[in-house]
């Protein structure tokens, strides 16, 4: 009985060298000399708990989208009174984002001076630029912006190509201000402003009451939040 032990021994020993040396020998790039701890580790395609957690909370935030429906707002003459809409909806703790609905046409340039801190201050600025401007024989369009997240700013002339706005840009600044440029894209129909509550769904009627007051032109509508949510956002 002890041969036979120490013969099963001795051939799981041999097993075991053997089997080190194959695999040496079977790895693209070895030598059976190279040290084992050099291997590069193996895609075992085991995956941690964190990364399953993380993707599991990703898929159920998609198949959530899937069926929750979001309200769809169109009907704005520009992009100032998108933005101006978005920004009275955050007020009332609303989630949304501006989107195109159409396919996309080139894009604008809007050259402006920063919104200041009052609608008086913002005032003495447009009279200042604008004569500063005719003085200097730039023939440029001022005007005050009223809406959206510009609001406040002066507006220095919209432009279908980049080029115009960089020289305008160059030509206001060298008169000591400091003009910035605001791309504008633009869609074959038009632009709206996507809009969630709290709970995750479409407006109540109380809450498009506050933000439809003076803004009668405006249309809302029920569409899937995942459509919307996932269409070409302004920047």
């Amino acid at each position: 009985m002890r041969y036979i032990a120490i013969f099963l021994l001795v051939a799981n020993l041999g097993y075991v060298i053997w089997n080190f040396t194959q695999t040496d020998q079977l790895l693209p790039g070895r030598s059976p000399g190279q040290a084992r701890e050099n291997w590069a580790l193996l895609n075992t395609g085991i995956t941690l708990v964190s990364e399953f957690t993380a993707q599991s909370a990703e898929q159920e935030r998609l198949n959530a989208l899937d069926s929750a429906l979001c309200t769809l707002v169109s009907g704005f003459t520009s992009i100032d009174s998108a933005s101006a809409l978005l920004l009275d909806a955050e007020q009332l703790a609303l989630t949304g984002g501006v989107i195109l609905l159409g396919e996309p046409l080139p894009s604008q340039y809007r050259v402006y001076l920063p919104p200041s801190s009052s609608r008086e201050i913002a005032a003495i600025t447009l009279a200042g630029v604008s004569e500063s401007s005719s003085a200097a024989d730039l023939e440029i369009e001022t005007y005050l912006i009223t809406r959206g997240a510009l609001a406040n700013g002066v507006a220095l002339g919209v432009f279908s190509a980049r080029e115009n706005a960089d020289e305008v840009r160059a030509a206001v600044a060298e008169l000591g201000y400091s003009p910035q440029i605001e791309e504008i894209p633009r869609s074959d129909g038009g632009i709206g402003v996507w809009l969630r509550n709290s709970d995750s769904g479409p407006l109540e009627e109380a809450e498009w009451l506050d933000l439809s007051t003076e803004r009668s032109d405006l249309i809302r509508s029920e569409n899937l939040c995942q459509t919307l949510v996932q269409a070409s956002q302004f920047p």
